[in-house]
């Protein structure tokens, strides 16, 4: 387990209000602290830098071709953001209709590699497949 303690010199203002980070603030939510104090909060930090980033920005900013969102959406549901949560929805529809128009690369070279086949045959239960240059066997 790798652990995060993140600190900063300067005040930033975030907008936690209702969420289970602002519940930890409030002594609404029950958080333990490490030796030093500082809240311990048992998530995967590298997804908590775009909680973060979206706490303080009050927008979702990922970098581009970002593949976690099922993750994000985890912890943004985790942290009490529904605003979060619903955006990373949208978003994750949009792949699904985006991937559904997609072609199939693939289908292309299955039809050819079908056609090419020269003679296909069943004898005593073994499946002979033999094109215009070899003959295969398959048990």
């Amino acid at each position: 387990m790798s652990r995060y303690h993140l600190s900063t010199e300067k005040v930033v203002k975030l907008n936690v209000h209702g969420s289970y980070i602002g519940r930890i603030f409030t002594g609404e939510a029950p958080c333990p602290r490490d030796e030093r104090g500082s809240y311990f909060i048992d998530r995967d930090g590298s997804i908590f830098r775009h909680i973060l980033n979206y706490l303080r920005s009050d927008g979702l900013s990922v970098p581009y071709g970002f593949r976690e969102f099922d993750l994000l959406k985890v912890e943004a549901d985790y942290y009490g953001l529904p605003a979060l949560v619903q955006e990373i929805e949208v978003i994750l529809v949009s792949f699904k209709r985006k991937r559904r128009r997609r072609p199939n690369p693939n289908r292309k070279k299955t039809s050819q590699s079908v056609n090419e086949l020269h003679r296909v045959h069943e004898r005593d239960g073994d499946l002979y497949i033999s094109d215009e240059d070899s003959d295969w066997f398959y048990d």
